[in-house]
């Protein structure tokens, strides 16, 4: 799947929600009083990252667009520049026609800088930002702006950068260069350096309500049934980009069909049904809907584990089965025991990922594991 199809945050000129956050950075940028470095916070597809490509569209192509008023004394084509000196601007919103939109949705934009995971030398994705990569935004910020204004950089995420790039990052924090913008994604920020915590103001996003994510959800996907919008809707937990990614990638239809591998009622799982299971996410084009049904399996594992802690059932069912088995588990062991044994499952999962392993054995493995553990 294309990048431009899956919806990366570049081709993203829309946010839902989160006026707020885009106001407290007006109202920052207007006022004449912008932080160097900001930390956009927040649970995974809340739309953090779309957040920190609004506002380096609307910086850069305000920097633009000044640029070019002074020389020309007009704005774009010729007509009344885009931005009124006398009239801060209300919105982040930037046309997706502009050419520093169309630069940055190219990923050719020369004042723009994305620092996110690489590849190792064998091509896979790694799972931290090095500090290699850290390390390029010394020589990039210290180069002099294309449009003589100001050079953005976006860490996406920061809290997955080791503690080496973690360190080169902060000195750069600590020192920063004339007009250059920060902009640092962080899904878990408690995992960051203090010290880079203390020197960014933070931009917090919070979970959507439902009934947003429900107009969200049927102008994206108007041909999603109501049943499955609705399933998306609550297993997304007001994240608008994961519920996207569920529905899309049948997150609801491959937690079912987990569900019904481990409903046997017995310590072993439904062997036939796991792996038809364990063949479709392990094919070499299904990588999508493993990494899918991993976070499906997290999602369900987190709900159950509340209910469990409050010593009450799951509630109302959103997959089928799931109230008898979470009731089968919950009188199988201690709360303590699945906590452990599911982080040591999950990271035995994510590891397929990082090292290439055969995902449709480690599959069956960690289920048949799962499964033993409910006897």
């Amino acid at each position: 799947m294309s990048e431009a199809v899956s919806g990366h945050p570049r081709f993203t000129p829309q946010l839902v929600g989160h006026e707020a956050a885009e106001r407290g950075f007006l109202e920052a940028w207007n006022g004449g009083r912008l932080a160097h470095a900001w930390m956009i916070t927040g649970p995974r597809g809340l739309g953090k990252a779309t957040l920190a490509y609004r506002i380096a569209r609307f910086v850069l192509a305000t920097t633009e667009d000044a640029a070019r008023a002074a020389t020309e004394g007009a704005g774009l084509f010729g007509g009344p520049p885009l931005f009124d000196p006398a009239t801060p601007p209300a919105s982040l919103d930037i046309s997706a026609e502009h050419p520093a939109a169309r630069r940055i949705a190219a990923g050719s934009h020369p004042d723009l800088l994305v620092l996110e995971r690489g590849l190792d030398d064998r091509g896979r994705p790694r799972t931290e930002i090095t500090v290699g990569e850290a390390r390029e935004l010394r020589p990039f910020l210290g180069q002099t702006s294309a449009a003589g204004g100001w050079r953005v950089v976006i860490i996406d995420a920061a809290d997955e950068m080791n503690r080496n790039a973690a360190n080169s990052v902060l000195k750069l924090l600590e020192e920063p260069p004339a007009q250059a913008l920060i902009l640092m994604v962080a899904h878990a920020p408690g995992r960051l350096l203090p010290t880079i915590r203390s020197r960014a103001r933070r931009l917090a996003l919070a979970p959507l309500d439902d009934a947003r994510m429900e107009r969200f959800l049927t102008a994206r996907l108007p041909e999603l049934a109501p049943s499955r919008r609705a399933v998306a809707r609550v297993m997304a937990e007001g994240a608008p980009g994961r519920a996207l990614t569920l529905a899309q990638g049948q997150g609801p239809e491959l937690l079912a069909a987990l569900i019904a591998c481990l409903d046997t009622g017995r310590p072993v799982p439904d062997w036939k049904a796991l792996i038809a299971l364990g063949e479709a996410v392990g094919r070499p084009d299904a990588l999508e809907a493993y990494e899918t049904l991993v976070e499906a399996w997290g999602w369900w594992m987190a709900r159950w584990l509340r209910a469990h802690a409050r010593m009450g059932g799951i509630g109302q069912e959103v997959i089928p089965g799931e109230a008898r088995l979470a009731a089968r588990l919950a009188g199988a062991r201690p709360l303590e025991q699945w906590v452990e044994l599911w982080d040591r499952l999950s990271a035995r999962l994510r590891q397929a990922l990082s090292a290439n392993l055969d995902r449709k054995q480690v599959l069956i493995t960690v289920v048949a594991e799962f499964a033993a553990a409910s006897g």
